[in-house]
C-alpha cells in the first residue's frame, strides 16, 4: 500500500465538517447571513455536498492504490470485496444498533430492530427506505454500488485500455441516468441517491489519481485553477439548488445529474491540486488537526446524527442571546469537539483493528 496522503485527511476533515455544518444549520431553520446584498449563507451550504467530496475522494482512493500494483485480476475482486467489508462494517454495524436502540427506546419510534439491521447488514438502508436506520446511512449503500463497480475498471483497464474501459463503464451509467429522467420523469427521484446519479463523482476521483499516477501534473497557474475549480464546484451546487430544479416540472432530475457531475469534476480538481501541493494548500490541509480529525472522519460521520440534535436544543434552549447564523456556527463547534473523542474512540475499537486488512480509507 503506498504511505497515506495527509492532504487526503485535510480533505476528509472538510467533508465531514461541511456535512455537519449543513445539518446543524438546517436544524436551526436555515438562518440567513447578509453581508451588504451578498447572503453568506448560499455559500456556506457548500457544506450539504461534503458527501459528494467523500464520493470523490472514494474514487480516488480506490483507484490509486489498486492502480498503483502490479496488477488487479479477476481473483483479486473477492478479496476486493472482503476487504471492503471487513473495513467499513464492524464501526457501521454497531453504530446502527445504536442508532436502533436510541430510536425504539429514547425517541420511541417504531422500528423493526432486526429487519432494520438486517437491511443494513446488506447495505440496502437506502433502497428500502421503511428500514433506513439513519437518514445519512444512505451513502454507504452508493459506497457500495461503485465497490462492485470499480473492480470491472482495474480488470479491463489492463485489457482495453483506461480510457476506453472507463468511458464505456462510467459512460453507460451516466447514460442510464438520463434514459430513467426522461423514461420516469420525476420517478427518477428515488434513484439520485444511487449510483446511477453518483458515478460521475466516483469517476472524477479515479481521473483525478489516474493523473497522479501518471504524473501528469500540467496546473501550472495553480492559484487561478483552484479558483476555477472552486467555480465548477459551486456552479454545480447552484444546479441542484431548488430555484434551479424549479425551472422544470418533469425533467428536474437532468439539472441534478448535471450538478453532481460538475461538482464531481470540481473537487476532484481542488483534490489533485491539494495531493500535488508542496506549499500553501500541503501546509493548510495537512496541519495536525485536519490529520487527526480527517483520520477518524468515518466515525465522525457514522456519529453525527447523534449528537448534533441534542446540542441544538442545547443552544436554543441555554444560549438564546445566539442569533441568526450564529446559533448553527455555535453548535457545530461544540458537536465537533463533542464527537472528537467519540469518534477517536470507535476509530481505535472498530476501525484500527481492521486496517491491516481494509487497509483503505474511504471516510
Amino acid at each position: 500500500m503506498k504511505q497515506r496522503i495527509k492532504t487526503l485527511d485535510g480533505l476528509r476533515f472538510l467533508a465531514a465538517m461541511g456535512v455537519l455544518w449543513i445539518h446543524t444549520w438546517t436544524k436551526h431553520g436555515n438562518p440567513r447571513c447578509y453581508i451588504g446584498k451578498i447572503d453568506i449563507a448560499d455559500f456556506l451550504a457548500l457544506g450539504v455536498n461534503g458527501v459528494d467530496l467523500f464520493f470523490v475522494i472514494s474514487g480516488f482512493c480506490m483507484y490509486y492504490f489498486y492502480a498503483s500494483k502490479s496488477g488487479f485480476y479477476y481473483h483479486d475482486f473477492y478479496r476486493f470485496i472482503i476487504k471492503r467489508w471487513v473495513r467499513l462494517s464492524p464501526a457501521f454495524y454497531f453504530a446502527t444498533i445504536i442508532y436502533i436502540l436510541v430510536g425504539k427506546y429514547f425517541y420511541h419510534y417504531e422500528i423493526n430492530g432486526l429487519l432494520n439491521f438486517l437491511h443494513s447488514a446488506f447495505y440496502l438502508n437506502y433502497l428500502f427506505g421503511q428500514y433506513t436506520t439513519a437518514s445519512h446511512f444512505w451513502t454507504l449503500a452508493v459506497e457500495w454500488q461503485f465497490y462492485f463497480t470499480i473492480p470491472f475498471l482495474l480488470i479491463y483497464q489492463n485489457k482495453i485500455g483506461f480510457k476506453r474501459t472507463f468511458l464505456i463503464i462510467f459512460g453507460v451509467i451516466f447514460f442510464a441516468g438520463v434514459v430513467s429522467v426522461f423514461a420516469i420523469k420525476e420517478q427518477s427521484d428515488f434513484l439520485t441517491g444511487t449510483l446511477v446519479f453518483r458515478a460521475t463523482e466516483f469517476g472524477c476521483g479515479v481521473i483525478a489519481a489516474r493523473l497522479l499516477i501518471k504524473d501528469n501534473i500540467f496546473f501550472k497557474y495553480r492559484p487561478l485553477w483552484l479558483l476555477s475549480f472552486i467555480v465548477i464546484t459551486y456552479t454545480g451546487r447552484v444546479l441542484i439548488s431548488k430555484p434551479v430544479l424549479t425551472l422544470s416540472y418533469h425533467y428536474y432530475n437532468l439539472f441534478k445529474l448535471l450538478g453532481f457531475t460538475l461538482m464531481g469534476v470540481g473537487f476532484a480538481g481542488i483534490l489533485y491540486l491539494s495531493v500535488t501541493s508542496v506549499k500553501w494548500l500541503n501546509y493548510v490541509l495537512g496541519n495536525k488537526l485536519f490529520i487527526r480529525m480527517g483520520r477518524v472522519s468515518y466515525s465522525f460521520y457514522l456519529w453525527h446524527v447523534l449528537v448534533y440534535p441534542f446540542i441544538v436544543t442545547f443552544t436554543i434552549s441555554y444560549l438564546p442571546f445566539l442569533k441568526g447564523i450564529s446559533a448553527p456556527l455555535v453548535t457545530t463547534c461544540i458537536s465537533a469537539i463533542i464527537l472528537y473523542p467519540i469518534s477517536q474512540v470507535s476509530y481505535n475499537l472498530l476501525e484500527k483493528p481492521f486496517l491491516s486488512i481494509g487497509n483503505l480509507t474511504t471516510k
